[in-house]
């Protein structure tokens, strides 16, 4: 690799790891993610598209990195999502030659098209669900502590794994942690924007 693509590349990997310390949640009684200088965040990941779109034409990780900048703008910033997008950096910076996406044999294209399409629809309803798992996750954790955690745990083990026989006893036991931590996690799910615009 070039010594300038190089230096470049090396410019904003430390732009992004000196930034991720910075991150920092509002204020409010919901859990969001910040920056208190947005634009030069929002300049730095367009910057880093540009970037390898014009010195890794092609790369089929390209995608990677667009769709977490695109998750961590719909849904919300988030300390994991951050290092991701740095990860996604590093590997073209370790790994620099282009990996293309594979062009299927056209005698076969038809049955891929299927195959494509199909794998489409059932990755896109994956990602779907695992996005609904991390906001509830997420949600959980800004509000619970470990111990609360491990309590709500430890009455799903009472019942042996049997979540219907455990959900009278779960309810119960949330209701334990207060009014107050109830009402948040319910907050934390309804206003994350990508629930919010399912419910619109």
């Amino acid at each position: 690799m070039e010594k300038e693509v190089t230096d470049k590349l090396e410019l904003l990997i430390k732009e992004q790891e000196e930034r991720i310390p910075q991150l920092k949640k509002n204020d409010s009684y919901l859990i969001i993610y910040h920056y208190e200088d947005e634009d030069s965040y929002i300049n730095w990941v367009e910057e880093v598209k540009r970037f390898l779109e014009v010195y890794f034409p092609k790369d089929k990780h390209i995608a990677d990195f667009e769709k977490f900048a695109d998750k961590e703008r719909i849904g919300g910033l988030s300390p994991q999502g951050q290092k991701r997008l740095l990860a996604i950096l590093k590997a073209f910076r370790e790994h620099p030659v282009v990996v293309e996406k594979t062009n299927h044999d056209k005698s076969t294209s038809g049955i891929n098209i299927n195959t494509n399409i199909s794998n489409t629809n059932t990755q896109s309803q994956q990602q779907s669900q695992q996005q609904s798992i991390e906001i509830l996750i997420k949600a959980l954790e800004d509000q619970l502590s470990v111990s609360q955690l491990k309590e709500i745990k430890q009455v799903v083990e009472e019942a042996k794994g049997d979540l219907e026989k455990a959900k009278p006893k779960l309810i119960d036991k949330i209701k334990s942690f207060g009014e107050n931590v109830t009402s948040n996690i319910l907050a934390n799910i309804i206003t994350n924007p990508a629930i919010w615009a399912l419910l619109g």
